[in-house]
Formats: structure tokens, C-alpha cells, sequence
């Protein structure tokens, strides 16, 4: 074998090397990213934010005579808004139909987190409604 052969094999190996090692360690932050936004959407600032939202909408949510008896945060749709904040969904009930979709971004004045915008699905809405024209 040529000594030129053995010079391309090692460079290429080397690159090849080079590109893994940038791929995983830009998973791995990925990863970390991640694992710090479940953090914070678990925790008690954005739990006391939902809840808050939730009592507007139905004033005996998550107690026995709320039409919202309980929700789940579906951790699947927790992501990064290219705006700023942290994107995800919340389920009603244990109902895929009766979902919130939440951003949530920090003040940059207070530091605390703060609702910055959502939406229902139409079925919640129809819960909530039906909910106020009993009323």
C-alpha cells in the first residue's frame, strides 16, 4: 500500500471521526435542551399557571363538580418556540379531543414565567360552553 493511500484512508477516518463527534454532541445538547424545558413546564410556576387558566374557564375545575376534572401535560409536544418561550399541550381529562395548547415565556423585567398565548380545540371549547349555558 502507497503511502498516499494510507495518508487519504487516515484523513477521511478523521473527518468521519470529526463529523460523529459533532452530530452526537450536538444531540446530546439537544437532549439536555429538552430535559430542561419538561423542567420547567412540570414545574410549580407553570402548574399554577395552567390551573389558573383552567378555574377562568370552568370555576370548579379539578374539583368533583368541574367539567375538568383533571389534565395531563403531554410531554411529546414540549418544544422550543422560534420566538422565545416553550410550546406544549395539555389534555383534559384524559381525553386527546379536549386539549390546551400553551406558550409560556419569562418576563424579562420579573423573571417569572408567564402565559403568553394558547388555544383550545373546538371540543373543550364545546365542554366549556355547554358548561356556561347551564349556568
Amino acid at each position: 500500500m502507497s503511502k498516499t493511500i494510507k495518508i487519504v484512508g487516515i484523513v477521511i477516518a478523521s473527518i468521519l471521526a470529526v463529523g460523529i463527534v459533532i452530530i452526537g454532541g450536538y444531540k446530546i445538547m439537544q437532549k439536555v435542551e429538552y430535559d430542561q424545558m419538561v423542567r420547567v413546564v412540570k414545574s410549580e410556576e407553570v402548574k399554577k399557571i395552567i390551573e389558573d387558566d383552567l378555574k377562568e374557564m370552568d370555576q370548579f375545575a379539578l374539583t368533583d363538580k368541574g367539567k375538568i376534572q383533571s389534565y395531563q401535560i403531554n410531554e411529546k409536544s414540549i418544544k422550543h418556540n422560534p420566538m422565545g418561550g416553550i410550546n406544549f399541550t395539555i389534555h383534559i381529562n384524559k381525553n386527546q379531543e379536549l386539549e390546551i395548547e400553551y406558550t409560556i415565556d419569562k418576563n424579562s423585567n420579573t423573571g417569572k414565567l408567564e402565559y403568553s398565548s394558547g388555544a383550545y380545540s373546538p371540543k373543550l371549547d364545546d365542554l366549556i360552553e355547554r358548561e356556561k349555558s347551564h349556568e
